[in-house]
């Protein structure tokens, strides 16, 4: 069975957007007295951004996009079952000739289904990448300056798998007050619509037909009068 797994994930759509730091801290080197004085705050950066009413339309317009894809792959997938189903109780009373014509017929939807299957897996990956990007870039550049005006010595990342936070203390959280700040900044100068990703699927190879014909040649004209 063939399945589109896609989540509208930050992290798997921006794993190569380099976030500013806020501070670079070094935690197993620096002294217990530092962190007793710093004032630290945590973010879900991903859910910041898709709990934002853009983060939200984006994530509609991927979901019914992934839904579509699912759809049609899910038909092609029944189609092809039928099909090796047919030739499976049929193989007493198709002809050699016709088994073989179905058998050809499965191959060739089997190749086109798992090509198709791979063609949606890139679009969805740049669809969603084209979604959250500008997003995530404003988020960034809004979780600066909030940090700055609060004061925050250290700011964590809960949404990052690579973190390891057992324990977070609500006050300290501040994934609300960032999805606020992004739905202020882009009411105020909203993202500027980009072109969907290209969903047609690639055409099949064509088969080499032998050399190109060359081109036909030109019977030079008579030579031009010769003047009195």
């Amino acid at each position: 069975m063939v399945q589109i797994k896609q989540k509208f994930s930050y992290n798997r759509a921006m794993s190569r957007l380099k976030l500013l730091p806020i501070l670079l801290v070094t935690a197993l080197l620096a002294p217990s007295y530092l962190f007793s004085q710093a004032k630290v705050a945590v973010v879900d950066f991903e859910r910041a951004i898709v709990e934002s009413v853009e983060g939200k339309k984006s994530a509609a317009k991927f979901n019914a996009r992934v839904e579509a894809v699912q759809k049609d792959l899910e038909k092609r997938q029944k189609d092809l079952e039928e099909l090796t189903n047919k030739l499976r109780t049929q193989d007493r009373v198709l002809s050699d000739a016709a088994k073989a014509d179905v058998q050809k017929d499965i191959d060739r939807r089997q190749t086109e289904l798992t090509r198709l299957n791979e063609d949606a897996q890139k679009e969805l990956n740049g669809m969603r990448d084209q979604l959250l990007r500008p997003v995530a870039e404003i988020a960034s550049r809004i979780l600066q300056v909030l940090a700055a005006e609060r004061g925050y010595t250290l700011v964590v990342d809960v949404s990052n798998p690579q973190t390891n936070v057992i324990y977070v203390n609500k006050d300290v959280d501040i994934t609300a007050d960032l999805s606020k700040r992004i739905d202020t900044e882009l009411a105020k100068q909203p993202l500027q619509a980009t072109p969907p990703a290209s969903t047609a699927p690639r055409p099949p190879a064509a088969a080499p037909t032998g050399p190109a014909p060359r081109p036909p040649l030109t019977t030079p004209g008579p030579p031009p009068p010769k003047k009195q």
